[in-house]
């Protein structure tokens, strides 16, 4: 099995593990400290799994799919792994300790427009992220062995394109 495969799927379960096991040791044992730490931890997933990366690369691996979706599981941790950790705390406030139901609100005319705006400026800091950790591959193998690393390149820089069409331009054409 490929390392950096592995170690991609090492990092989403230990996330998940990390996410689930703070909520649980918040809400249903009363270890708030306990859980912060194991919160405020999931940035070394992270960590881990940029390391494991650039080892990889750097011991002469050939980029290949696996690199790019490592660039690309950690700039969606960084930029949605806040995002989804409230959302998380949430649903979980509400299913162990009584608090509020979360409410998914129905946007309509600037505020779609706004909300649609704000997700695209998140996931263009995301693509922004990848296409860094990306880049940085581009300097430590040789440019024949680059196919994988263009491929990211093109697919992130396209589903910016696309996102920025049908989110915020669509919801503005819509709101005319």
């Amino acid at each position: 099995m490929n390392l950096i495969f592995l170690a991609i799927i090492i990092g989403e379960i230990a996330f998940w593990i990390f996410l689930v096991g703070g909520l649980l040791l918040r809400y249903v044992w009363g270890l708030n400290k306990l859980s912060i730490i194991l919160l405020a931890s999931t940035p070394l997933i992270d960590i881990f799994l940029l390391i494991i990366t650039f080892i990889d690369l750097s011991n002469g691996t050939k980029p290949h799919f696996f690199h790019g979706l490592s660039a690309t599981y950690i700039g969606f941790s960084i930029t949605y792994g806040h995002k989804t950790i409230k959302w998380a705390d949430q649903w979980a406030a509400y299913k162990w300790a009584s608090g509020e139901r979360p409410e998914k609100k129905k946007l309509h005319g600037k505020e779609k427009v706004k909300y649609q705006w704000r997700e695209f400026s998140r996931f263009f800091v995301c693509a922004v992220i990848i296409l860094t950790l990306v880049g940085i591959a581009f300097f430590i193998v040789p440019f024949e062995d680059t196919f994988w690393l263009i491929y990211w390149v093109v697919n992130i820089i396209g589903t910016v394109i696309i996102w920025l069409v049908f989110g915020p331009v669509k919801s503005i054409l819509n709101n005319k």
